[in-house]
C-alpha cells in the first residue's frame, strides 16, 4: 500500500460519526503504512502527530500547516493524502499538489457546495477517489461517476460486559417495571431530541425513563425544555465514554432520534441506528435522508414524518405499551444490521483504494 497521511478534524477518541467512520476504515492497517495529522490533542500514538491544522488570525487559515506539511510528506515519504474534511483540509491536499482521496458525509457536501461551490468542484474533480458514506450522499457527487466509491459506515459487532458493572448499571439505569428510551448524538436541532421532550411532556403517564446521550449546542435550551415541561424521567448526559455506553444500549427498550432534515443540514447515514439495532432496540427515527437506507418503516422500525408530534406520540404509545411489538421490530433490525459488511471488510475496501 501507498504510504498514507491520514489528515482529520476527528479521530477516536474524539466523539462523532466522522471519528468513528474514520478511525474504523484505518483499524486494521499496518501503522507502518499510514500517520495520522490531526489537530486533536487527545489522540494520541507512535503514528499520530499533532499539530494545529487551522488559524483563524490569518488567511488563509491553513497557510501555517501548510509548510509543517510539506516538511511532513517529505520526511515520511508520504505518497498520498486522506482526508473526511472537504473544507478547509480537502484545500490543504489540493495545493500540497499530492495524490489524495477524500471522504464524504452529507451535510460536509452540501455545505461546501453551498458556501464554497468553485473551489469545492476542483478539490472534488482534482481528487483520486472520492468515498462516500451513503447513496444519499453518493446522489449528491454523482456527476464523478467512476471517481465514486460506496464504503458505509460500519460497526464493531463484539460486544464484552462487565456483568457485576451491568448489575450496577442496570439497578441505576432501569429502575423497576420502567421502558427505558434511549437517544445518542449530538445536542443538535437536527437530531430533533427537543421534539422527544415534547411528545413526553403530553405523555407523563407512561412509566418510563429517557436518557439523552451527547453533547453540543442545544444543551441549554433542552434542559430549559425539560423544565418547562416539568419532566423528572429526563436526563441528559454529556460524558458519557464508549466503555459506559454499550450498558445503555444494552439495558435500553426503544432507540428514539426524529431527526430533521433540511436542504444542507441532513442526515448522512446514521451510524448510531446501526449500533442500535445490533444491540436489538426497537426504533422509532425520522422518515428521510442517509437512515432510510437501513431502516423499514414497520417491518425494523417506526419511520415518522419530520416534526410530526402526534406520530412520534403515536409510536411512543405502541411501542412502550406493546412489548411483542418491540421485540419483533428488535429482531428485525438486528437481522438487517448483519446485512452490512463488518468493519474489517470495510477496511478491506479502503485499502484496496488506497493500494
Amino acid at each position: 500500500m501507498k504510504k498514507t497521511l491520514l489528515l482529520t478534524h476527528e479521530y477516536y477518541p474524539f466523539k462523532g460519526g466522522i471519528a468513528n467512520y474514520t478511525y474504523y476504515l484505518f483499524k486494521f492497517f499496518n501503522p507502518q503504512d499510514y500517520l495520522i495529522v490531526t489537530d486533536q490533542q487527545e489522540v494520541k500514538g507512535k503514528n499520530i502527530i499533532n499539530i494545529k491544522l487551522i488559524s483563524q488570525f490569518i488567511k488563509p487559515s491553513y497557510l501555517f500547516s501548510f509548510f509543517k506539511l510539506k516538511k511532513i510528506i517529505k520526511k515520511y515519504k508520504i505518497a498520498q493524502i486522506f482526508t473526511p474534511h472537504i473544507l478547509p483540509l480537502g484545500s490543504l491536499a489540493y495545493f500540497l499538489n499530492i495524490p489524495y482521496i477524500i471522504s464524504l458525509h452529507g451535510l460536509d457536501i452540501n455545505l461546501a457546495l453551498k458556501n464554497r461551490p468553485h473551489l469545492t468542484k476542483k478539490i472534488l474533480e482534482k481528487a483520486e477517489k472520492i468515498i462516500v458514506n451513503s447513496k444519499q450522499t453518493r446522489e449528491r457527487v454523482k456527476e464523478y461517476g467512476k471517481k465514486v466509491e460506496l464504503i458505509y459506515p460500519s460497526i464493531d459487532l463484539k460486544k464484552d460486559y462487565d456483568f457485576p458493572k451491568l448489575k450496577k448499571f442496570k439497578k441505576e439505569i432501569k429502575g423497576k417495571e420502567e421502558i427505558v428510551l434511549l437517544t445518542v448524538g449530538r445536542l443538535t436541532k437536527r437530531k430533533a431530541q427537543d421534539l422527544v421532550i415534547k411528545a413526553l411532556g403530553e405523555l407523563k403517564d407512561l412509566n418510563l425513563k429517557y436518557y439523552i446521550i451527547g453533547q453540543g449546542e442545544e444543551l441549554e435550551n433542552l434542559n430549559n425544555l425539560i423544565k418547562a415541561e416539568n419532566l423528572n424521567n429526563v436526563f441528559i448526559l454529556t460524558n458519557i465514554d464508549d466503555n459506559d455506553l454499550k450498558y445503555y444500549y444494552q439495558l435500553a427498550d426503544i432507540f428514539v432520534l426524529p431527526q430533521r432534515d433540511k436542504k444542507e443540514d441532513q442526515e448522512g447515514f446514521g451510524i448510531v441506528f446501526l449500533e442500535a439495532g445490533s444491540y436489538g432496540l426497537a426504533i422509532i427515527a425520522g422518515q428521510k435522508g442517509g437512515p432510510k437506507e437501513i431502516l423499514t418503516n414497520n417491518k425494523d422500525s417506526l419511520l415518522i414524518t419530520q416534526d410530526n408530534l402526534e406520530e412520534l406520540k403515536e409510536a411512543l404509545l405502541l411501542l412502550t405499551s406493546n412489548k411483542e411489538k418491540r421485540e419483533e421490530l428488535g429482531r428485525a433490525i438486528k437481522k438487517r444490521v448483519l446485512e452490512f459488511s463488518n468493519i474489517k471488510e470495510q477496511s478491506s475496501k479502503l485499502k484496496k483504494i488506497l493500494s
